[in-house]
């Protein structure tokens, strides 16, 4: 025990001294990279959860009492986290919401008269369908609602019976369609990363890929003056002396990583949400790496090891989705293929789960995933160390 800590003491020693470049590496660097990306690849994501995805210009024609209950819903604090109303035409909008004469009266099946959206020229169709069905729901739960109203209203019963009768039955159809129908299709719509959280994720793999460097070259430069043989001269043993590495390894990730979380939520550009859940992922994920990056140098010299790393990060480059997201890229086939399976995939679907839910149910299978991969690549590289696989340690 002795042994491991004054390993970690040199290693968090390390650290400190080089906090400067740490911070500039795992924090500053990142984030104004993030800052860049995200602003001019914006429009290729769904806003943020507490922003209104598009904007509308209302043209009442109608001018009755349920045209008005109709603005009136669309203003509530539910649907504005979805839309937004301008009210000068000079403003810039997304589409026009067209009240026809005639609406109440189509409310009520006295006529037809449809409500219809009209789309500015660079106006997203997928978008409109929403502001349609939206509407559509509301029109339908509010037809209902006034057709039961007036038949109530010609039942021979008390004026007290048929309040009652008026209040049970609207209760059901706010129970049956207005709670469940129209808030399930604003959940639906607004689970999605923002530009600066999608790229706080992706520029997260440069943080390993660095990472991995560092162990391959700090276990060359050990070799190389020596201190590598001075150590193994004393009683310590190969695996002794690897398990230590590897926890000094776990500390400086952990480490690097939190300062590189830490700065996004400093900011506010990401990782919202439970600060435990968070450091959970960052454990996990950090022990898978440490792992890969002990056999990559166990297996591997400096010779080997570096050009097979610089490999991955020219990879990851081109199917990571640092450009973009890959899912953007609909049309070939091959991007769309490294959406769902590329190396990172646990790692980048645990932080953009903890993002959009910030609930363990939806990452837990990530992380015992990840933990079940971290111990079978120990046990392998136990196994190297003991029969000698790879570069002499």
């Amino acid at each position: 025990m002795m042994k491991l800590l004054a390993f970690l003491k040199v290693s968090l020693k390390s650290v400190i001294k080089e906090l400067p470049v740490f911070a500039l590496t795992f924090a500053v660097y990142p984030i104004v990279l993030a800052l860049i990306m995200g602003y001019v690849q914006k429009d290729m994501f769904t806003p943020s959860i507490n922003d209104p995805i598009f904007s509308i210009v209302v043209v009442d024609e109608d001018n009755t009492t349920e045209s008005k209950s109709l603005i009136s819903f669309l203003k509530s604090e539910d649907i504005s986290k979805v839309l937004t109303i301008v009210y000068d035409d000079s403003e810039q909008y997304d589409y026009t919401l067209r009240i026809p004469t005639g609406y109440e009266e189509s409310l009520l099946g006295k006529k037809n008269a449809s409500v219809k959206v009209e789309a500015e020229e660079k106006s997203s169709a997928s978008m409109g369908n929403i502001l349609v069905n939206i509407v559509d729901k509301y029109n339908m739960e509010k037809s209902q609602g006034l057709i039961i109203h007036n038949n109530t209203e010609k039942l021979n019963m008390s004026s007290e019976n048929k309040d009652k009768l008026i209040n049970e039955l609207s209760t059901i159809l706010n129970n049956a369609y207005t709670t469940n129908s129209i808030k399930t299709n604003i959940h639906n719509v607004k689970k999605a990363l923002n530009s600066y959280e999608y790229y706080s994720i992706s520029f997260f793999n440069f943080i390993f890929v660095m990472f991995l460097i560092a162990v391959i070259n700090s276990e060359a430069l050990e070799k190389e003056i020596g201190l590598y043989s001075r150590i193994m001269s004393t009683s310590m043993t190969k695996l002794e002396y690897f398990n230590y590495g590897f926890m000094s390894n776990y500390l400086q990730i952990i480490i690097a990583s939190l300062l590189y979380i830490g700065a996004y939520k400093i900011c506010g550009l990401s990782f919202k949400g439970s600060i435990s859940l968070l450091l959970l992922i960052v454990l996990t994920q950090s022990l898978m790496v440490t792992s890969l990056g002990c056999l990559i140098s166990i297996l591997f010299k400096k010779k080997y090891g570096l050009p097979l790393v610089q490999i991955f990060l020219i990879f990851q480059v081109i199917f990571g989705g640092v450009v973009a997201p890959l899912d953007k890229w609909s049309g070939n086939a091959i991007f769309k293929f490294f959406a769902k399976y590329k190396p990172d995939i646990l790692i980048t679907n645990s932080y953009k789960n903890f993002i959009l839910y910030n609930n363990l149910s939806t990452i837990y299978n990530y992380l015992l995933i990840m933990i079940g991969i971290s111990f079978a690549l120990y046990l392998i590289n136990i196994l190297a160390i003991k029969m000698k696989w790879g570069e002499s340690r």
